[in-house]
């Protein structure tokens, strides 16, 4: 194979590669008891509930993992995380990872997936 082809063959695969490996676009919205939702990155969010006990959604637009960090509010982040659920049938399971954090799978795109969160010293 000539070089000239073989370059050819090596841009086109990059092309291929980058097309298919597109970023994950997550969108959240309150539901209850949400002062403020930020999605600081396609796998970063950040939910700031004053009451300690919260209901959010969200839905993404191709299949992603993300890290939900929990706030009180800007000064304050959650004590230890109680329980995590989710209800539909586009996220797998929520893990715990930290007193103020979760992770969650979103698996099918533009599915819905509500998630309440409670924290075990909540006001």
């Amino acid at each position: 194979m000539k070089k000239s082809q073989l370059g050819f063959l090596v841009v086109a695969a990059t092309i291929l590669l980058a097309g298919c490996n597109s970023e994950a676009t997550v969108t959240a919205t309150p539901v209850k008891n949400v002062d403020t939702v930020s999605v600081t990155s396609p796998d970063d969010i950040d939910v700031f509930c004053p009451t300690g006990i919260c209901t959010f959604e969200l839905s993404t637009s191709a299949p992603t993992k993300v890290t939900v960090t929990m706030h009180y509010d800007y000064s304050k982040l959650y004590t230890k995380i109680e329980g995590v659920s989710v209800v539909g049938e586009g996220a797998k399971d929520a893990k715990v990872v930290d007193e103020d954090q979760f992770t969650v799978e979103l698996t099918k795109k533009n599915a819905p997936v509500k998630i309440e969160v409670i924290d075990f010293y909540r006001n």
